[in-house]
């Protein structure tokens, strides 16, 4: 499969072949959903706790006698039936914690990516660098390129592109190795380095 190739001005500078296994795949929703599942469970922390009524600080002692008064039987103060007292059945630190086999994940980033480029958003750009570290740079990058939102992947993140882009909440820097389906489908948006196709392609294909 061809793509342009565009400068950091959004002008057309040549054409890269992308490898089809990657960028002209068949999507399979099921497996996309299933992985991002998995991801944003595994961003859970999982540790509310609610205490029970043996967890709750306070006297055991029994309300009122067991018979006589007339009223339901009642033991202690503690008991999930009064207000302050302990909950029945509540949740308790759990890890959330989901690992797909590597090809299943691999799959998914290959059916998003694939997408992405029959809608056109994905942009291979030659010498994908903020060398100034300003994010006013950033900004006239996406504008020039047409993105509100994008997921810049790069091969090697420099200091200075990071701290162009630490205060811009709609965008996100990655290298290959750590591109996810989550955030794919979140920025909407690729900007590529021709480096990072090829490190890319290396991830993917097996």
């Amino acid at each position: 499969m061809e793509t342009k190739i565009y400068t950091m001005n959004g002008t057309e500078n040549g054409s890269i072949t992308l490898d089809d296994q990657i960028f002209a795949h068949a999507a399979h929703p099921q497996t996309i959903n299933d992985v991002v599942k998995a991801q944003l469970n595994n961003q859970r922390q999982g540790t509310v706790n609610t205490r029970t009524r043996g967890e709750i600080s306070g006297t055991t002692k029994k309300m009122f006698k067991q018979k006589g008064t007339g009223r339901a039987r009642q033991g202690d103060i503690k008991s999930p039936l009064h207000v302050g007292g302990g909950t029945t059945f509540g949740p308790k630190p759990r890890s959330f914690d989901q690992r797909p086999p590597k090809k299943v994940v691999d799959r998914a980033i290959i059916g998003v990516l694939s997408g992405l480029v029959q809608e056109g958003s994905i942009r291979v750009v030659e010498g994908l660098e903020f060398s100034t570290g300003k994010t006013k740079d950033v900004v006239t990058f996406m504008t020039a390129h047409a993105m509100d939102k994008a997921l810049f992947v790069v091969s090697n993140i420099s200091n200075e592109t990071k701290r162009a882009v630490a205060n811009l909440r709609n965008v996100k820097v990655v290298t290959p190795m750590h591109v996810n389906v989550v955030d794919l489908l979140k920025y909407g948006k690729v900007a590529i380095n021709k480096e990072a196709v090829t490190q890319l392609q290396e991830v993917l294909v097996k």
